[in-house]
């Protein structure tokens, strides 16, 4: 069911977005006390690089600014805090020795990991009660809801930027 710009949204649309936006203030407040409950002190922006390695394998800095929508002096800096604090270390490019490839060390696997624990744990004890068939169904209808999310906002974003770089006149 496709709304169109500029209608009155059904009420099941106004309930998605008024739960979203409830689950994004209460999302915000759990991670800072599960990032606190952690054994470590690796801020969430930080832990959010950690993870793409995680997932992604060694990775040029350009890379992960790249995958993560970041701007790469930002990347840049977290970067160095992370080599400094020893969860990243700097190896040669095989493809290009010049350049470094980020790869985690032992040490910010076992951040991850305490992470992954803590992370698990929350949502075993509030899924508890679920059946197995809810949480398929739910996994399987958030995966949905976050791809159509990531998509639409790109979209929304891409559109927006563009309609503020059209110079005076209406041609770009």
């Amino acid at each position: 069911m496709n709304e169109t710009l500029g209608a009155e949204p059904a009420e099941e649309v106004v309930a998605v977005a008024d739960n979203f936006v409830a689950l994004m203030r209460t999302f915000g407040k759990a991670r800072a006390r599960m990032l606190q409950a952690a054994a470590h002190d690796v801020e969430w922006s930080a832990h959010v690089l950690l993870k793409c390695l995680s997932s992604e394998g060694p990775m040029r800095a350009s890379a992960i600014s790249d995958h993560l929508n970041s701007d790469p002096s930002t990347v840049s800096r977290q970067v160095a805090a992370l080599v400094k604090d020893g969860l990243l270390e700097r190896r040669a490019d095989p493809d290009d020795g010049r350049a470094s490839l980020l790869v985690l060390t032992p040490k910010a696997d076992a951040v991850l990991a305490d992470h992954d624990r803590i992370r698990l744990d929350f949502f075993a004890g509030m899924l508890g009660d679920w059946s197995e068939d809810d949480l398929r169904t739910f996994a399987a209808m958030l995966d949905r809801f976050t791809a159509d999310y990531e998509h639409a906002n790109h979209d929304w974003l891409t559109g927006r930027i563009a309609t503020r770089t059209v110079p005076a006149g209406g041609t770009n």
